[in-house]
């Protein structure tokens, strides 16, 4: 069985930036003929760029993985697998709206990470059990020894026990 963590095309987000694009486009062209300048009308095709400038960046920025449970190798972005061991930094986040994100990574490069988050365009609930159930598999560093510091970012790796009860307490 392979686990999947993301899609590897973001086919939700592009769909809604097409909707929002089509229905914002819609939305403004009625208010612009009702409206006393229905010369303006034209110009709300304008929502449409919407979709055409979002769509291309969900492609170029998706991140994923796929973890098959029979050989226990963890594919991140369509590279090569891996062992869960190879995971050795995280980063926990929860943004101002209380999304909880937890960036799990083999090394610095955008290809080598993938997330797991909460919310309403976050990753669905059996995606954040099993990332809860394959943290202790990862080769993430344990409280007490050196923290690393991840060599492009700056920003230290959280250790596995601090990972786990983030994943835990935040991704429900």
């Amino acid at each position: 069985m392979i686990v999947r963590f993301g899609r590897p095309m973001p086919w939700r987000g592009i769909i809604m930036g097409l909707i929002f694009g089509v229905g914002m486009t819609l939305v403004g062209s009625v208010f612009s003929l009702l409206s006393s300048h229905p010369e303006n009308t034209p110009l709300m095709l304008m929502f449409l760029i919407i979709p055409a400038v979002t769509t291309p960046v969900l492609i170029v920025f998706n991140q994923y993985a796929e973890f098959d449970e029979r050989t226990g190798l963890i594919r991140i972005n369509g590279a090569a697998p891996v062992p869960l061991t190879h995971i050795v930094w995280a980063r926990a986040m929860t943004n101002q709206w209380s999304f909880s994100i937890l960036e799990l990574g083999t090394g610095p490069r955008r290809s080598e990470r993938f997330m797991v988050s909460n919310g309403p365009f976050g990753s669905p609930r059996s995606e954040r059990e099993w990332i809860r159930h394959l943290l202790p598999y990862t080769g993430l560093p344990r409280d007490g020894a050196p923290p690393q510091v991840l060599p492009v970012r700056r920003h230290w790796s959280e250790s596995l026990e601090k990972a786990i009860a983030f994943a835990h307490e935040r991704l429900r």
